[in-house]
Formats: structure tokens, sequence, C-alpha cells
């Protein structure tokens, strides 16, 4: 058994599993051809020993928590009915358990129109979207009988040194109104033809107008490897970080887009890190407690420290699924959904265009508020 202690910022994605149950990941992705049980209970057991992050499970409290690699297998789930177009679907609510495990699952099911669905849902303590992917990659790879890849369990980016920034103040505005109270969450996506290049700044401006509530404040997650060593890539552990820009409805995308630049190799990524160090001696019941005040306060005052956030995962090739007479279709990602998070947006690329899932609470996506946002959003991407 190998075992490391809890990075800090896994912590804040604890917190959040505790604030808006059950805070993963969910990759889903859509096959021609049929996926066995047997088959994919096979590739995920020759997965496993390459991957002891799989197997994590936490104990001890605070700053003495641990993760090690005994923790439960990963499971498979199926069929089970999978929907491509909105959610949630039942399995999209089972929870991952963290201290026994196990945290990683596939669920598999019926393609509707022919074909099978694998969705790869993982506690996003442990796993960021890359983590996840890298995973994701494997499992194609045993499928076809290929040997997964090493990837280690110890060994995370530790903290920069420096004093955390100061939290934003609740000023930005809420995409889609006021709260209406309601509780859950939902999703839905948007399929677009590639829209060329500067597809994130594109999209923040076509959020941005499509909520007609002047600049919005985005939260952007970052990924973190790049200012790893070449051994600690493939770490598993969740080592993203964040930056925040301020959109308007009218930004110029190539404005934009030189702001993100600037933003993602600047220090601020490395504030989460930080952040997720303070917060290392911080009982996660009280965290929760703050969550849940913030996302009170959002709802009662309508601004927020972020109007949402959104992921790029670039472009991602389903043909890694391809083995025997299955070929990938496309992916994407379920974005998880949270109180205090108005609005969370995953961006997957492929070799056919654009896949744009928007999740939102359901008291800020309700009456088909969700479903008439993403409609303005595609208009907005359809202008040339």
């Amino acid at each position: 058994m190998s075992s490391r202690a809890l990075f800090g910022l896994e912590r804040v994605w604890l917190a959040a599993d505790r604030t808006g149950p059950p805070f993963v990941n969910q990759l889903v992705v859509e096959l021609d051809g049929v996926v066995e049980r047997d088959a994919l209970q096979a590739a995920v057991d020759q997965v496993l020993p390459a991957w002891p992050a799989a197997r994590a499970r936490l104990s001890g409290a605070v700053g003495w928590a641990r993760w090690s690699d005994d923790g439960a297998a990963p499971r498979v789930v199926g069929p089970e009915p999978i929907t491509l177009d909105r959610g949630p679907a039942p399995y999209e609510l089972s929870r991952l358990n963290h201290h026994s495990g196990p945290i990683v699952e596939w669920v598999f099911g019926p393609r509707p129109g022919g074909g099978t669905v694998l969705v790869l849902r993982t506690h996003h303590a442990v796993f960021d979207g890359r983590a996840a992917w890298a995973l994701a990659e494997d499992l194609g790879a045993a499928l076809r009988g290929e040997a997964p890849r090493e990837v280690r369990f110890h060994g995370v980016m530790e903290p920069p040194g420096g004093a955390a920034q100061a939290a934003p103040a609740a000023d930005a505005p809420l995409p889609t109104g006021a709260s209406s109270g309601v509780e859950g969450a939902s999703w839905a996506r948007l399929s677009l033809s590639t829209p060329g290049p500067g597809v994130l700044a594109r999209v923040l401006v076509a959020l941005s107008a499509a909520a007609n509530a002047g600049a919005l404040l985005f939260s952007i997650p970052v990924d973190l490897r790049g200012r790893l060593s070449e051994s600690e890539r493939r770490a598993a552990a969740n080592l993203t970080g964040f930056v925040r820009l301020s959109v308007a409805p009218d930004g110029d995308v190539s404005v934009v887009q030189d702001a993100l630049r600037r933003a993602t190799i600047g220090t601020e990524p490395l504030n989460a890190l930080r952040t997720g160090d303070t917060v290392r001696w911080v009982p996660l019941w009280l965290m929760e407690s703050v969550a849940r005040g913030g996302a009170a306060t959002a709802a009662a005052t309508g601004r927020t420290t972020a109007s949402g956030a959104v992921s790029n995962l670039g472009r991602l090739d389903a043909g890694v699924f391809d083995h025997a007479d299955c070929r990938g279709r496309a992916c994407f990602w379920i974005p998880p959904t949270n109180p205090g998070t108005p609005m969370f947006v995953t961006l997957t690329g492929h070799a056919a265009g654009l896949e744009l899932v928007v999740g939102m609470p359901n008291a800020y996506g309700d009456g088909g508020r969700l479903e008439g946002f993403l409609a303005r959003v595609g208009e907005e991407m359809a202008q040339p």
C-alpha cells in the first residue's frame, strides 16, 4: 500500500462535494458498436494496477488527512439509460465515497440510434479533467489489448511561497437572473461546428452576450501540469488553478484572447494552490458552511463572486476508444454543479466540431431559463 498527504487544493473539492453532491467529473463517450460488460470489466481490471489513485480512499482529519490506495476498486455499472442532450440521468446522482471508495466508476448503456455510451465518473478531489482523460485513454488502450502507462500517485505540486490573494467581492451579476430557490441541478448540450481560432474567447463573449446582464466575471480553470517536471505531469491529482476574467457582451474576441493568454501564463493560477494550503487545517463542515452562506448571499442579493466557470478541455479524440468493431464518435464533459456557481460550462473539441455543455443549479436554470440561455449562446456563436 502507498499513501500521500491530502493536497491542500483537494480539500476545496471535498468541500464542494459536501455542498453540491456529487461533485464529480463525468466524461461521456459515444461509440458506434457494442461494448460488452465483460470486455469493459476486463479493461478496467487491466488498467487498475497502473492507476493506484483509482483506488484512493481518505483517512484522518484536517491537516493529518491522507489518501491511500487500498480503497474499493472502480466499479462497472450498467446497462443504464444515458442521455446525450440534457440531464441529469439517474446514474449522475450517485455519490462516489472518498472514505471507502470507489471514487471511480464506468457507466455504460445503449446509445439512442445504435451503439454504446460510456461514462467515466471520477471524484473531483482526486482527479481533475486532465487526469480523468488520461485514465480514459488507458481504458481505450486496454480495450485494444494494449498495456496502460504508469501513473504516479505520490508527488503533487506544492504551493508556492507568498500569501493567498483575498477572495473577490460578491459583485458579479448572475447570468440568468434571480434565484427561484428550486433545488437540484440540470445541464444541456449544444453541438457546434468548430468556430475557428480563439474558441474560448469567442465562447466567453457569447456567454456574456446571451446573459444580457452586463459584463460577466468568469472563473476559468488552468491546467498547472505545464509547470511540473515531466515525471510529475502524470500524477493523479487535482492540479488545476484558476484565473478570473471580466468579459463584456460586446467584447472584442482578440482582446479577450490576449487577456486570457497573459492571465494563464502569469502567477494568478497559482493562487488556487495558496488558497488550498490556507484551508489545510479548516474542518470540512466549516468550509461547507461558508460555501452555503456564500450561495445564500448570492441568492438574496443577485450578486456573486463569479458569474460562472468555463472549462476548456481542448480537443479530445474519441478515436482513442476504437477497438474491434467499435469506433468513437464524440465525447463531452457533463459539468459538475454547485449551489455557489450559477453556471458551469465545459468545452470539448473534436474532429467534427465543438461540444458546449452548460450546467446550472435549478434555482437559476428552471422554467426554461437554461434552455433559453443555451439557445441564445448558439445564436451568438453563429454570428460571423
